[in-house]
């Protein structure tokens, strides 16, 4: 085990990481061997991108299709419900935001 403890102490000095070192917990042989997986390498990266601004580029505005949904059968209608609940799970929206005597439709 004290041969592990090494490894790792040199590992988190090569990796920059000796601030785990730190922390007054218990350094089972378990949370050695996880320590000594982690890809450091690429969880800087993740990290380094994490905290980048994205640049946002401007795009062309154009207009988008709509259906009338008064105009929906109800299976069609159900059918547009569960592909929008699947979509705002995964996060993937978009909010339109409609101009003035746009009011008289609804969009679906």
């Amino acid at each position: 085990m004290e041969e592990k403890w090494e490894k790792l102490k040199q590992k988190l000095k090569e990796e920059k990481q000796e601030q785990l070192l730190q922390y007054p917990i218990e350094y089972t042989e378990d949370l050695m061997d996880r320590l000594l997986e982690v890809n450091y390498e690429q969880l800087n990266q993740l990290y380094k991108k994490a905290i980048q601004k994205e640049e946002k580029k401007e795009k062309e505005i154009q207009p988008i299709s709509f259906i009338e949904k008064e105009k929906l059968s109800q299976e069609e209608r159900k059918h547009y419900e569960v592909i929008g609940e699947h979509i705002i799970k995964e996060g993937k929206y978009a909010v339109v935001t409609m101009a003035g005597g746009q009011r008289n439709k609804t969009w679906a």
